[in-house]
């Protein structure tokens, strides 16, 4: 297995291994949806639905956190959560949140059904992050498809 690059922080040989893991655990989330962790949450309705700001886990917060990992970004199963987040966006490429917390739902950047500018700047983040890896990959001479697993010039 590749390891992961850590892209906000400096990894050390020793937490690279707990990295790894950690990322690989949120992958296999994704495709096995059943309540885990010590909060048993799971991938179903709930976690599916667009909630901003970030305060519980959901698809929009997943799918953030994973774009600081290569490892993560080259994952189909990243791939699809990162499908599925943008199938939410509206006409204009904007988040709308669908399920604010309910202390907060008076705050314009958190209404129900309605784009966010702080939310679509967030979004912004994981788009630069996938950006990164394209300028990454496109300098250098070899790159890993992690979609395919094949090798590309």
């Amino acid at each position: 297995m590749k390891k992961p690059k850590l892209d906000f922080r400096p990894l050390t040989e020793s937490n690279l291994s707990l990295l790894c893991d950690a990322v690989e655990s949120l992958l296999k989330h994704w495709e096995t949806r059943t309540p885990c962790g010590p909060c048993h949450y799971g991938i179903g309705t709930l976690f599916m639905q667009v909630e901003y700001p970030f305060l519980r886990y959901n698809l929009f917060y997943y799918v953030y956190v994973l774009s600081f990992y290569e490892y993560a970004r080259q994952d189909r199963r990243f791939l699809e959560a990162l499908s599925a987040l943008e199938s939410k966006l509206d006409e204009d490429g904007r988040i709308v949140v669908e399920r604010p917390h309910r202390g907060l739902t008076k705050l314009s950047f958190c209404k129900k059904g309605e784009p966010s500018e702080l939310a679509t700047r967030r979004y912004g983040e994981i788009k630069q992050n996938l950006a990164f890896q394209v300028k990454h990959n496109s300098t250098n001479a070899e790159v890993e498809d992690g979609r395919e697993g094949k090798q590309t010039r």
